[in-house]
């Protein structure tokens, strides 16, 4: 008789789930369009992505394949994240960096979306997800103060403003923290300025290239809406 299964997701689950966000966001890919080309529906892959049931090895070939990339490249990663979840010591971010990338992707919502409130968009979308999150724990956590809101909670909130979990979830994310910094930035200046600027520009671009590309839309905009030097 074969093994049976062992339950709900565990801590490699999770890491497999982490990684997955990780490569999406370095392959320029948007969450619907990873779930198009890899022929899930939004409900299966959310129920993964939301901890109620692991990917299975056929789902990680599926998304390896969709994002273009050999399988280690999606596993390693995973491995990797989920063995240092057993070390002491972790790159977890504390309550002041975690209020600040908060802070950051707020502001890019708010500048995308002036209404409804964004924490109200944000418990909304949580709630849709199974996730409750009390107003008084969600300015906490802007403010960088200590909460009782779990790693699945957060795994909510930057699905919602389609980040990867491990921006809220670990300190270090190398090549991806500074990358994904400075395109917060660029994608705010644009939407606070009404510029435009070529996808790919920004997609080819490195960190450093990047924060001065939002610098430049910033200190340009008066010009492009009309305004003199």
């Amino acid at each position: 008789m074969g093994r049976q299964g062992s339950g709900g997701p565990n801590a490699f689950s999770r890491a497999v789930v982490d990684a997955v966000d990780d490569l999406r966001v370095q392959r320029g890919v948007s969450t619907p369009a990873l779930i198009e080309r890899a022929g899930f529906s939004r409900g299966y892959y959310y129920k993964r992505t939301r901890g109620e049931t692991p990917f299975s090895t056929n789902d990680v070939q599926t998304i390896a394949e969709a994002l273009g990339v050999p399988i280690r490249t999606l596993l390693e990663p995973a491995i990797a994240a989920s063995d240092r979840r057993d070390e002491p010591g972790s790159d977890r971010p504390d309550a002041a960096l975690l209020g600040y990338r908060l802070r950051k992707l707020v502001a890019l919502h708010v500048a995308r979306t002036p209404a409804p409130p964004v924490d109200r968009a944000v418990r909304a979308a949580l709630a849709k997800r199974g996730r409750l999150l009390a107003g008084a724990d969600w300015e906490q956590l802007l403010a960088g103060g200590p909460t009782e809101v779990t790693d699945d909670d957060l795994r909510a909130v930057a699905e919602f403003f389609d980040v990867p979990a491990e921006y809220l979830l670990r300190v270090a994310m190398p090549g991806i923290v500074d990358v994904l910094d400075a395109r917060l930035e660029v994608e705010t200046a644009l939407a606070e300025t009404g510029v435009g600027i070529a996808a790919r520009s920004v997609n080819a671009a490195s960190p450093a290239e990047l924060l001065a590309i939002a610098e430049a839309i910033r200190t340009a905009a008066p010009t492009e809406r009309g305004g003199s030097r």
